[in-house]
């Protein structure tokens, strides 16, 4: 089978909404209210933000290299 763009970014996005229900599914399992939730989810995007203000980050191997 032969991705296209159009296809690719359908399974990033089947992927991503597979992660997020899992990844809530867990936290719901382990007794995080619905407002615990939103707040560990505005946690998540406020370090995004950070790191997309930093620029972009170094790899791995960037790090091992210097």
């Amino acid at each position: 089978m032969v991705t296209t763009p159009a296809t690719s970014s359908e399974l990033l996005s089947n992927r991503n909404r597979m992660v997020a229900k899992s990844f809530y599914r867990q936290l719901k399992t382990e007794g995080f209210s619905h407002e615990q939730i939103i707040e560990l989810s505005a946690s998540l995007l406020d370090l995004v933000n950070t790191d997309l203000k930093e620029g972009p980050a170094e790899t791995p191997a960037e790090a091992r290299a210097k």
